[in-house]
């Protein structure tokens, strides 16, 4: 006989199930810049800072699946263009009522362990089974430390050469083969479809190793692309910047899964 799937009730979670999952989060034994990290019945975290620092915070609701890695690499990737190192994260999860409670504990899993793949530490936030939420949203927070001077979207000027890494797409095309799996699988293949499918962490969105590399190279400003694409983050750099900005098309690559 299987068990029935525990269900999660309006409210804050059980103290009891929250003190389990999180152990997902990071742990002051781990490191030394936790002071006071996530625990059931704090209402913040303590951590070792920096003279500069950069702020970030991302929701994730466009979608509802591989949660964790959206939360961790889009905040991240903020502070990464800003010229930082991401450091901290704290999120805020707002859960539907009647939620199984092993779809909570898998999203804990995967933000603390991509958090951990990132080098950030994940030390706390709030947990809530509310009726305001009609899917789970997860609400993410980085505190980061400036790596050497700041590298803006107004920090744009005439004759800088723009570089994109990676390539157009990536993010919406992995999106379509996750939501629309038989319909991908028919344009794409198998072969081809497993690949998409896939880029969402090979090649990955996050930017994190981009990030390294930058701080090696004295860039005027830096930023990252989500909703809007290309075209848009060109746009929000020349807009802030003041500059303006020419564009060769076949310069801007696609992967051919994408023009499918």
């Amino acid at each position: 006989m299987t068990e029935k799937p525990e269900i999660l009730k309006q409210g804050k979670i059980p103290q009891d199930i929250l003190q389990e999952f999180l152990a997902f989060t990071a742990k002051k034994e781990e490191t030394s810049d936790i002071i006071i990290g996530a625990e059931t019945g704090e209402d913040a975290a303590v951590v070792k800072g920096n003279k500069r620092i950069i702020i970030s915070a991302d929701p994730i609701t466009f979608t509802g699946e591989n949660i964790g890695i959206y939360t961790v690499a889009v905040n991240c990737n903020d502070i990464v263009a800003m010229g930082g190192i991401p450091k901290y994260l704290t999120t805020t999860i707002l859960i539907p009522p009647d939620t199984h409670r092993d779809k909570l504990q898998s999203v804990f899993k995967e933000i603390g362990y991509y958090a951990q793949e990132a080098g950030i530490h994940w030390i706390g936030g709030h947990t809530e089974v509310t009726d305001a939420a009609a899917r789970l949203i997860v609400s993410g927070q980085v505190v980061g430390f400036l790596a050497g001077r700041p590298t803006p979207s107004s920090g744009a000027e005439p004759g800088d050469v723009i570089v994109m890494t990676k390539w157009a797409g990536l993010e919406g095309t992995t999106i379509l083969a996750r939501e629309m799996p038989e319909t991908t699988r028919k344009i794409l293949g198998d072969k081809a479809y497993s690949e998409v499918f896939n880029w969402i962490t090979d090649p990955g969105i996050s930017i994190l190793t981009e990030g390294r590399t930058l701080r090696e190279i004295n860039i005027s400003s830096a930023h990252d692309p989500t909703e809007g694409g290309i075209a848009t983050g060109i746009h929000e750099i020349a807009l802030r910047s003041g500059t303006g900005a020419m564009i060769y098309k076949d310069s801007v690559f696609i992967r051919e899964e994408t023009k499918a």
